[in-house]
């Protein structure tokens, strides 16, 4: 027997599963590297995208609160407003009342004010937003009538009349300069609701 001596593979041979195997690791390496780049850009578009959605709902949450607050700073000044308006007819009948009376007769003419708006007032989160000087004309409105009527009562005036023309005083005062700041604010805020196309 003689002993077979295997063929010897050639160099051209032994280098093709070299190169091949070399493709192949390269593709490999390219598809690894675009599949974190696909990751990495999918998790920057969902970053992104929570991102800008809470921003959007953060910005309409803000928005809807200060249409609200509009709506309640309005609906109470318009209530304060229609309140006092009321209080000046109701302190007109009452100075008509004491023309011509004695100091004896005026103290059985009452003098009541309507006080529902300007009472639960102190309970609405709404009341200190409300400008000073419609809040302080008001405070001050109901300080002189009151003061005002307890001097006609207790026989202050040696005429009732005479404390009249202080309550007309304090009428002519918010007819002329309270009232109508009240209707310029109302006003302003009823335009900004307009322009939201809120209705009221």
């Amino acid at each position: 027997m003689s002993d077979a001596v295997p063929p010897q593979s050639s160099s051209a041979e032994r280098t093709i599963p070299l190169v091949q195997k070399k493709k192949l690791l390269e593709v490999g390496e390219i598809s690894n590297l675009s599949f974190w780049i696909g990751h990495c850009f999918m998790l920057l578009a969902t970053v992104l995208g929570v991102y800008l959605a809470g921003q959007q709902g953060l910005r309409q949450a803000v928005e809807f609160e200060q249409i609200q607050s509009d709506k309640n700073n309005y609906y109470l000044r318009q209530s304060l407003h229609d309140e006092l308006n009321d209080n000046l007819q109701l302190i007109r009948e009452y100075t008509e009342k004491l023309s011509g009376v004695s100091i004896s007769s005026a103290r059985s003419q009452n003098l009541t004010l309507d006080k529902f708006v300007w009472d639960t007032m102190r309970y609405s989160p709404a009341t200190l937003e409300t400008p000073s000087e419609l809040l302080g004309e008001s405070r001050k409105f109901y300080r002189d009538v009151n003061d005002a009527y307890e001097k006609i009562r207790n026989g202050y005036f040696h005429y009732p009349e005479q404390g009249g023309k202080v309550l007309l005083e304090v009428v002519a005062h918010m007819e002329a300069n309270v009232l109508p700041r009240f209707q310029e604010n109302l006003s302003g805020i009823k335009a900004v609701l307009d322009k939201k196309k809120v209705a009221l």
